[in-house]
């Protein structure tokens, strides 16, 4: 016997708050996984190799490599909440965007931003390499870091799909009931409860990120100096050599708050089941 589908009563209001809550998702994802990372990867980073060489400006160029890496974070945790409230509430198959628009953001952030920012830093004499065979391990460097990072991003959505059909089929809970007012305190505590729907799926996020924040820093920059320079010989050169992991697990952990807080977030946008 075929079960028959339960039927949903829906309004005008119901309809315009699912369709704000797509164009919320979808702006994110866009401004976090491209527009952002366009300016921070190409432009920003860009003035931190024009102040790097001048001693006049060296505290600007700190702080500006600073604003960098924080952005960074900042738009990749942005994006996995996004991407992660989309597929919990609709699915891949009827709302994409969000998850398309991360994809195309790994290309974008590496092969035109951070490539894009060296060609220019390059042609106006900022960088400066010797021979071809540096130039052609650059442009590999960038092409696999844009590959290791749209692996790591389609891995996260299969995931994060199994993980919201297991859910849809435990019942989703109702997040609609929206607070009259949000406090921002207590959205993060409620947010970092385990009870909370999307803790599991931002715990993973922030896992599989750190992973490939540690694997992609080793294969891009440390083998890199370990092949030029040989091994650490001193305390100062083992110090220099792991400085670039030294943030990778604090920023992870934060863009985990980050994430899981929006998430729950974007969730109060969501209009209520009517049976």
């Amino acid at each position: 016997m075929k079960l028959q589908k339960r039927f949903v009563l829906t309004s005008k209001e119901d309809l315009i708050k699912d369709a704000r809550l797509r164009r919320i998702l979808t702006l994110t994802a866009l401004f976090s996984a491209v527009i952002v990372p366009l300016i921070n990867d190409g432009v920003i980073y860009t003035l931190v190799e024009f102040t790097a060489s001048d001693v006049a400006v060296l505290p600007l160029n700190y702080v500006l490599r600073y604003i960098v890496v924080i952005t960074r974070y900042l738009c990749v945790f942005v994006s996995f909440a996004a991407v992660i409230t989309g597929i919990y509430h609709y699915g891949y198959k009827t709302f994409k965007t969000p998850a398309v628009i991360l994809f195309c953001g790994s290309i974008v952030k590496y092969m035109f931003a951070q490539f894009g920012s060296y060609v220019f830093c390059y042609e106006q004499g900022y960088i400066y390499t010797a021979e071809v065979t540096d130039a052609a391990a650059v442009i590999f460097n960038y092409f696999f870091l844009a590959v290791f990072d749209l692996i790591k991003n389609v891995a996260l959505v299969i995931i994060c799909c199994r993980f919201a059909k297991k859910a849809r089929e435990n019942g989703l809970p109702d997040e609609s009931a929206k607070p009259e007012k949000i406090r921002l305190f207590k959205l993060i505590s409620a947010s970092l409860n385990k009870s909370n729907q999307f803790f599991g799926f931002c715990l993973f996020a922030a896992c599989i990120h750190m992973a490939y924040e540690i694997l992609s820093n080793f294969f891009s920059v440390t083998l890199f100096q370990l092949l030029t320079d040989g091994l650490p010989e001193t305390g100062l050169d083992y110090a220099a050599l792991l400085s670039g992991y030294a943030l990778i697990i604090p920023f992870c952990t934060v863009g985990f708050v980050i994430c899981c807080t929006l998430c729950l977030y974007f969730s109060y946008f969501k209009p209520a089941k009517r049976l």
